[in-house]
């Protein structure tokens, strides 16, 4: 399996409950940025949408582009 993040390699770890040592599941973890996904992360995340990195940026660089005007010029006496 592939990260989602950095595309590295995941591999399978035991994960322990915050609350309860007792409770014990699996998941995966990326050996390159340490990203951890089990089934409740999975399910979260399910419901939500991927960010489109690329209009958030291009949206900001109009923004910049449009808000610098070229200065005026300056008049000598």
């Amino acid at each position: 399996m592939n990260c989602r993040r950095c595309h590295g390699l995941m591999v399978t770890v035991l994960l322990e409950d915050a609350e309860s040592s007792t409770r014990c599941y699996s998941g995966w973890k990326c050996l390159l940025c340490g990203e951890v996904v089990d089934s409740g992360i999975k399910a979260n995340r399910r419901g939500h949408r991927e960010p489109r990195r690329d209009q958030t940026r291009r949206r900001y660089g109009i923004a910049l582009a449009e808000s610098c005007r070229p200065l005026p010029k300056a008049t000598s006496m």
